[in-house]
C-alpha cells in the first residue's frame, strides 16, 4: 500500500516538474508542445490500466487528462504559450494529486492546487467585495481539510461537505469557482471547468452515503434556489467566461438535487457530472479559439459566425444540442439503478422544479447564445478563420467523452 502510495504521488509530481521547468527553462514551442502532450498521454495509459484504482476516482482522474491534452493539442505560438503550458501542467499534477492521494498527501495537493487558483483573483487590480468574500471562501476551504485531519470523523464530514458544495457550486458557495472561471486566461478556463468538478464528485462520492435525511432535504432546497438563481444569472450574462461558470452551476445543482431521489451516486452522478464538465468546457475551449482570433469576449459581438467558419458553426450546434439533452441524462441513468419497488417514493415536485429552472432556462439562454454567435448576418469588416483541424478535432474529442460518459459510462 505504501509503494503504491508512493507511486500516485511520482504521478502527480511528474507534471508539476515539468510545468515548473517550462516557466523558467527556454523551451522551443514545438518542445513544449511535444513534451507536455507527451507526459499527459503517458500518465493517461498508465493510470487506464492501473488495477488497484477506485473505477469512479480512476474516471474522473481520466477525464481531467483528457481535457488536458484537447486544450494543450489546440494551442497555438503566443508570447503567453510558455506560461499557459506551465499551468495547464502545474495544474494537472495537483489534481491528480488531490484526487489519487491518500488523506494527509490529498489535502496538501488540494490546498496548494486551492492557492494555486486564488493566486489569480488575488492578481485581479480592482477590489470588490466579491473579490474579498472569494478570497476568503478560498482560505476556509483550504485551511479547514488540514484542520480536519486532526479531528474527529464529524469535522472530517463536514470538511468534505464544504468542499463538496464549493467544488460541486451551490449558491452561495459559487463564488470561487465564477472567480477562477472568470479569470483563466483563454483556454484555461475550460480546463478549471472540468478540474473543478472532478474535485467536487470526488468529495461527494466519499460523503454521499452518510448524509442524513435532514441535511439531504436543505440541499435540495438549496439546489432548486441555485438552479433558479444560476439560469437567471447565465442568461443576464454579456461575457463568455462568466456565462460559462453560471451555466455551469445551473447544471450542477440537478446532481444535489437528485441526490436524495436516486441510489447508487456513482453509477448515475459522477456520470452525469463528467458529461456535464466535458460539454460546458468544449462550449468554454469553442469561445477560447474565437477569443484567441478577434480578441472577443462579449457574447453578441460578432454573430453570424456560422456562416464564415462552419466549422465552428458545427461543434457550436453540437455542444449546444448535447448541452439541453443533459437533464434527461440523470433521469434515464438513476431510474436504471433504482429498485423498482422505491420508484413509486419518486419526489416528482422536486424533480420537475429542477428540471423546469435548469432544462428550459437552459433552453433559453444556451439557445440565446447560440443565436447571438452562430446565426444571424455575418460582420463584413472581420477576416474570418475558421477553426483547424486540431481546434475542431479537440472538441469533438470532447463531446465524444460527454456522450460515453452520459450515456455509456
Amino acid at each position: 500500500m505504501e509503494n503504491q502510495n508512493l507511486l500516485l504521488i511520482s504521478l502527480a509530481l511528474a507534471p508539476i516538474i515539468i510545468g515548473v521547468m517550462v516557466r523558467v527553462a527556454n523551451f522551443s514551442f514545438s518542445s513544449l508542445k511535444f513534451i507536455s502532450l507527451t507526459i499527459t498521454s503517458i500518465l493517461v495509459l498508465t493510470l487506464a490500466f492501473s488495477a488497484n484504482q477506485n473505477p469512479s476516482i480512476k474516471f474522473l482522474v481520466l477525464a481531467v487528462l483528457l481535457m488536458g491534452f484537447c486544450v494543450m493539442i489546440c494551442q497555438e505560438k503566443l508570447q503567453q504559450t510558455p506560461d499557459f503550458y506551465s499551468s495547464c501542467m502545474v495544474t494537472i499534477g495537483l489534481t491528480l494529486g488531490a484526487l489519487l492521494g491518500q488523506e494527509l498527501s490529498n489535502r496538501l495537493f488540494l490546498c496548494t492546487l486551492l492557492g494555486f487558483m486564488a493566486f489569480s483573483i488575488v492578481k485581479q487590480k480592482k477590489n470588490s467585495p466579491r473579490k474579498t468574500f472569494t478570497l476568503i471562501h478560498f482560505a476556509i476551504a483550504s485551511i479547514l481539510p488540514l484542520g480536519s485531519i486532526l479531528g474527529d470523523e464529524s469535522l472530517k464530514e463536514l470538511s468534505r461537505l464544504f468542499l463538496a458544495m464549493t467544488f460541486l457550486p451551490l449558491v452561495p458557495f459559487h463564488l470561487p469557482f465564477s472567480g477562477v472561471v472568470d479569470n483563466g486566461k483563454g483556454a484555461l478556463s475550460s480546463l478549471w471547468v472540468v478540474v473543478w468538478l472532478a474535485l467536487g464528485l470526488a468529495e461527494l462520492n466519499i460523503i454521499y452515503s452518510s448524509l442524513s435525511k435532514g441535511i439531504l432535504i436543505s440541499i435540495g432546497l438549496l439546489a432548486m434556489i441555485t438552479a433558479f438563481y444560476a439560469s437567471l444569472a447565465a442568461l443576464g450574462q454579456k461575457k463568455a467566461n462568466p456565462f460559462i461558470a453560471a451555466a455551469t452551476v445551473a447544471y450542477v445543482s440537478i446532481i444535489w438535487g437528485l441526490l436524495d431521489v436516486f441510489p447508487n451516486f456513482p453509477k448515475w452522478g459522477i456520470a452525469f457530472g463528467v458529461a456535464v464538465a466535458f460539454v460546458l468546457g468544449g462550449i468554454s475551449l469553442a469561445f477560447s479559439f474565437v477569443k484567441a482570433r478577434y480578441g472577443w469576449q462579449t457574447i453578441g459581438k460578432l454573430p453570424g459566425l456560422a456562416d464564415p467558419m462552419p466549422r465552428f458553426g458545427t461543434i457550436m450546434v453540437l455542444l449546444v444540442s448535447f448541452a439541453l439533452f443533459l437533464p434527461m441524462i440523470p433521469t434515464f441513468t438513476g431510474l436504471i439503478v433504482m429498485p423498482t419497488i422505491e420508484t413509486l417514493d419518486v419526489k416528482f415536485i422536486k424533480i420537475f422544479f429542477i428540471f423546469f429552472a435548469v432544462w428550459l432556462g437552459g433552453g433559453w439562454f444556451l439557445l440565446q447564445m447560440l443565436h447571438q454567435t452562430a446565426f444571424g448576418p455575418a460582420r463584413e469588416n472581420v477576416p474570418y478563420s475558421d477553426l483547424c483541424i486540431t481546434e475542431y478535432t479537440a472538441v469533438m474529442i470532447l463531446l465524444l467523452g460527454a456522450g460515453y460518459s452520459g450515456l455509456l459510462y
